[in-house]
């Protein structure tokens, strides 16, 4: 074979091989990533030449972006790219719920159109489609590979009908409301409208509901309307939503369903209550205080019930948030209470455990003498050698009640208060004189009950080599030594 014939046909092969993998590559986007944009622009024949052509470009800020132009009853061609996706993979093209003028089948292959880099700075190409518009209006959803664009809001082509739709302003949708939006029809002349609304997925696959309202004699000459739906949707739940009519077309001559050409999402948003409680989880007095705090974001508080665990029955409180009440116990123990709170038909319990008890702790203190710890007992008195005034004491305590040791303390007659936290430790005490001093030992438990300890130490300085008098026969043997050397230093000098 030729050299110049066998370079056609690899080129044709790699051409053939090019159109195989990009049908295969359209298969396989995973819905879970982030989808492309659609950029359309319509190329409108005016003539049965085909030569005069206008071209309009697809703008969602400009009647939420259905492409409006009247008279359009000759061959159209849209145009359209991906932003931000692979051209190289085939998109398809299928028609609106309800069309009848315009029949392609579901999953129309569009044309690649490598050629139309006209159209963009970019050199970005473009897929086509050409029809023949024997409808009032034609509205198309334009898919990367097998999955949806984002919200599959579809994309209008309308000679006569439009209708777009506003949220009601300053309302919060919250698992009690119903959703409610405000319509605006131009160029109507329809039998029926309403909403259509579905939870969003990450494939926006989920069937729609649709909620539709029949017209009446008195709402004929109106352009505006409101349609609402009622939902069971949970919190966070985001949901999209979007109008449409039933429009007579007197150019197929039947009912049609027009729908908007835009999606409203919005996220349900919580409104149960929530319940803060504050109160001392461990006392030892039977009258306990509980403060508590109910809220409830978009609604209001209607009642709040108290169960105090202790077969007393349930307190009850109308229309109250925020209070601060108290309940006499029968005896010591432990409850868990629970505080309930309503924001219409929902609710939202909070609980506090409690413990009551009025068991005192004990304690033991132990004072360092002579590198030994001694134990005194009650009212007794230690003594203790110290190099200076102070001591080292061991102290440690017990709670039997079951709320638990909080801290020890030690104080000395002279005001001196040293505490630690816990139920053991170590204390040093400082003194301003020697000599005996009383110490009062006071162990804390978490109830606020108390146990006390007296004692005594006796500080006794102990005495150094350098500290002791010089005897007096000595001192005064050496004073006169001294004297006399003195002399007769001088009565040689002299």
């Amino acid at each position: 074979m030729k050299k110049h014939t066998v370079i056609p046909l690899v080129l044709l092969a790699l051409v053939i091989s090019m159109s195989l993998t990009t049908n295969t590559k359209s298969e396989q986007i995973n819905p879970q990533d982030a989808l492309p944009t659609l950029d359309s622009t319509l190329l409108l024949f005016r003539g049965t030449d085909g030569n005069a052509t206008v071209l309009i470009t697809h703008n969602p800020s400009v009647s939420r972006g259905a492409i409006y132009k009247t008279n359009l009853y000759n061959n159209v061609t849209i145009w359209y790219s991906y932003v931000g996706g692979d051209n190289l993979s085939a998109p398809l093209l299928f028609g609106d719920d309800g069309l009848s003028g315009l029949d392609w089948d579901i999953g129309t292959l569009m044309t690649y159109d490598n050629e139309r880099t006209d159209l963009e700075s970019d050199g970005s190409a473009y897929y086509n489609y050409t029809f023949f518009i024997t409808t009032n209006f034609v509205s198309f959803i334009a898919r990367y590979g097998e999955w949806e664009n984002e919200f599959k809001a579809p994309h209008l082509i309308t000679i006569d009908p439009r209708v777009t739709s506003i949220l009601v302003p300053d309302v919060v949708y919250t698992q009690l409301n119903d959703i409610e939006y405000n319509l605006t029809v131009t160029n109507y002349n329809f039998t029926a409208y309403g909403l259509r609304y579905r939870e969003v997925t990450p494939e926006h696959d989920t069937e729609f509901q649709n909620v539709t309202v029949s017209m009446t004699a008195e709402s004929m000459d109106k352009s505006y309307f409101i349609a609402s739906f009622s939902h069971s949707f949970d919190v966070d739940t985001e949901v999209e939503v979007r109008a449409f009519i039933v429009q007579f077309d007197n150019m197929t001559l039947e009912n049609r369903i027009l729908h908007e050409n835009w999606a409203h999402t919005l996220t349900i948003q919580d409104t149960s209550p929530e319940v803060e409680l504050t109160a001392d989880s461990t006392v030892n007095l039977l009258n306990f205080s509980l403060l508590f705090e109910a809220t409830a974001p978009y609604s209001n508080i209607t009642l709040v019930e108290i169960d105090w665990d202790d077969l007393s029955g349930i307190q009850a409180l109308v229309n109250v948030s925020f209070d601060e009440v108290y309940h006499l116990y029968a005896g010591v123990g432990e409850y868990n209470i629970s505080v309930t709170a309503y924001s219409e038909t929902l609710s939202s319990t909070e609980y506090f455990l409690v413990l009551i008890e009025q068991e005192d702790p004990t304690g033991k203190v132990e004072v360092m003498v002579d590198g030994n710890l001694v134990e005194p007992s009650v009212g007794e008195t230690i003594p203790v050698e110290v190099a200076i005034k102070s001591a080292t004491f061991q102290v440690s305590a017990n709670d039997t009640g079951g709320s638990g040791v909080w801290k020890i303390s030690l104080e000395t007659d002279e005001g001196n208060l040293v505490t630690v936290e816990g139920d053991s430790g170590e204390i040093t005490l400082l003194f301003m004189e020697y000599g005996e001093h009383d110490i009062l030992m006071t162990v804390y438990d978490n109830s606020d009950n108390t146990y006390t300890f007296t004692f005594s130490v006796d500080l006794i300085p102990i005495e150094t080599p350098g500290d002791n008098p010089v005897p007096f026969p000595f001192g005064l043997t050496t004073i006169a030594g001294l004297i006399a050397l003195a002399a007769i230093y001088l009565k040689k000098k002299k």
